[in-house]
């Protein structure tokens, strides 16, 4: 409920979320495997190193020399008390925001182990992995539509939001949700027809995926997020530009000629028949709303480069953002300002160009891992999942940049979780 962001809703589910990892990791066939294969996992253990590092007391010769911005404003703050200046101290600004953060983080790196364990092991299956992520998205856009169709009599520009507080939020789960339905439709039916099946079952799977995919759509559209619809069109530009180089035999011009045809009437029906009115709207920058504007939020981005500039080597801590803020805030200045509405300013500012660094690399490879099998193994079992993978982290980051997802847990839950299954060797299964 409500993505997660009040403690005492998500605490429960952190806390199952952790004891399946800890039964997932304890299992028999939890074995050694290549140390090729585990870079995804050691990335992960040394960020997670990185930000507990973070509330370690250091002595304060080297917290003035890690980050003189921390320990100029902890002189002062202990000049100002009486406290003794010579006692340790941890990096962190807020050492209990700090750990307040890491039990969000945990439980999303607890799935990332969790499916990327499961994955290997029902690497024949591992289309049952996305299942939960695919059908919460789907239950939250059926209550989203649902949303719509009684609130918009009373007012044509409602943002539909489903049991999330912003709809920027709702959407960044659907928005990831979309092109895995989508290319499980198509894993259905491609291997229907490479297997001539004659029954109804293929194309009954493949119809009703593809009504799934169609509610999550709509409730992108009814959500009213600009960059929601935006990241949702690119992510479903990526995976057609995919699909249609993946035959394995070349076929002719005419042939290509069709299917970029049909791919440029499909997205141009996607972009002129089913924005509705009040999303034209916001994508044009004409109606007003209750989020910040595009000024605002590029005044906080630019007091988030002063924030990473003094904090630049070891952040502010986890956690600490809108407390670390604000001596360099300028914008808003009657206003608190909890996020920087940018992920990678955020974690820059938070983690300071080594927890970055950290956080950048296991990105890098889990965009790798996903690559080699969209690009080297077209006949693979899995190759439509890995695209579906990839449109969903592709749109998931596009959206990273005006917003905040990655900080709501429900949604850094599910990119884990399905990061997790991007990073597994059982995605690269023949």
């Amino acid at each position: 409920m409500r993505g997660g962001v009040y403690p005492r809703q998500w605490e429960w589910s952190a806390l199952g979320v952790s004891i399946a990892a800890v039964l997932v990791a304890s299992w028999p066939w939890v074995g050694a495997r290549p140390a090729r294969e585990n870079w995804g996992l050691w990335l992960m253990a040394a960020l997670l190193a990185w930000m507990a590092l973070q509330m370690v007391p250091l002595p304060p010769v080297l917290i003035a020399w890690l980050s003189p911005e921390r320990w100029s404003a902890l002189s002062a703050a202990r000049a100002l008390t009486g406290q003794r200046r010579g006692a340790w101290a941890a990096l962190s600004t807020v050492p209990g925001g700090t750990l307040e953060g890491l039990l969000d983080v945990v439980p999303a790196m607890a799935a990332f182990v969790v499916t990327r364990e499961l994955c290997r092991t029902w690497r024949g299956r591992a289309w049952v992995l996305v299942t939960p992520v695919i059908a919460v998205a789907w239950l939250e856009s059926m209550l989203g539509l649902a949303q719509f169709y009684m609130l918009h009599a009373r007012d044509s520009g409602i943002r539909v939001t489903g049991t999330y507080i912003n709809p920027n939020h709702f959407v960044g789960l659907l928005e990831i949700s979309f092109p895995l339905a989508i290319l499980w439709a198509v894993s259905v039916w491609r291997k229907g027809i490479a297997r001539r099946a004659v029954s109804a079952g293929p194309a009954s799977a493949t119809i009703g995926l593809l009504a799934v995919a169609a509610c999550l759509l709509m409730g992108v559209v009814f959500s009213l997020s600009r960059m929601g619809f935006i990241s949702t069109v690119g992510a479903t530009i990526l995976t057609i530009f995919i699909l249609l180089g993946s035959s394995a035999r070349r076929p002719s011009g005419v042939v290509i000629g069709r299917r970029w045809l049909t791919s440029v009437a499909v997205l141009g029906c996607l972009l002129i028949f089913l924005p509705t009115k009040g999303l034209v709207g916001r994508l044009a920058g004409l109606t007003a709303t209750e989020t910040l504007s595009i000024d605002a939020r590029s005044g906080i981005w630019s007091d988030t480069l002063g924030m990473i500039g003094a904090y630049r080597w070891t952040g502010s801590g986890l956690g600490t953002y809108e407390y670390a803020f604000y001596r360099f805030k300028k914008i808003l200045p009657m206003d608190t300002v909890e996020f920087a509405h940018n992920d990678y300013l955020q974690i820059a500012a938070e983690l300071g160009f080594i927890g970055a660094a950290l956080a950048g690399a296991l990105g890098v490879w889990i965009a790798w891992r996903l690559l080699s099998v969209v690009l080297w193994m077209r006949g693979s079992g899995n190759w439509e999942l890995a695209v579906g993978l990839l449109g969903a982290l592709f749109a998931i980051a596009l959206h990273s940049l005006v917003d905040f997802n990655l900080y709501i847990p429900a949604n850094a839950l599910a990119v884990a979780w399905l990061s997790g299954i991007a990073d597994s060797p059982g995605l690269r299964s023949p």
